[in-house]
């Protein structure tokens, strides 16, 4: 039996290697563009000025923020400058303090809006949502409905 079972394995290629032997060309052409770093950068930029307007400062921000950061994150106003200042080397905004940042500018989600688009997903605010709920919920009853009346009729109900 061991001997079919060799013969049969060498006989036939390996799927799992095949697949792995293309999969870098595989991956290369389908990769998305995700350059998105001014993008990304000028929405941070437009929630800063966004909550300036607000009467939110870098520095209201930044106390924010460390409101809901663990103690090992918290945050100065300084790094946050850096991390928006384009002269500066590292002003990569840390996707760790993304979330606490949305949270402290009063719910401006324009950043995380770039990231979610960038992949092909797209957010729902709660209103959004809802009517998405309001929409399933309409076409499940309409699809009950035509059940219902496709069963009455192999019945013979009219």
């Amino acid at each position: 039996m061991e001997k079919d079972e060799q013969s049969f394995t060498s006989v036939q290629p390996d799927l799992f290697q095949q697949l792995a032997d293309h999969e870098p060309e595989y991956l290369a052409a389908n990769a998305p563009d995700l350059d998105i770093e001014q993008e990304f950068m000028g929405a941070i930029k437009y929630a800063l000025r966004t909550a300036k307007k607000r009467g939110l400062s870098r520095e209201r921000i930044v106390d924010r923020m460390n409101l809901c950061l663990p103690e090992e994150l918290y945050i100065t106003k300084r790094q946050l400058d850096a991390w928006c200042a384009e002269s500066k080397e590292y002003h990569h905004f840390p996707a760790i303090y993304l979330s606490a940042f949305i949270w402290a500018t009063g719910g401006i989600i324009s950043p995380l809006e770039i990231l979610s688009r960038a992949l092909g997903l797209h957010l729902l605010d709660e209103h959004e949502q809802l009517a998405a709920q309001l929409g399933q919920s309409m076409l499940t009853k309409v699809q009950a409905s035509n059940t219902e009346k496709r069963i009455k009729k192999q019945f013979g109900f009219n």
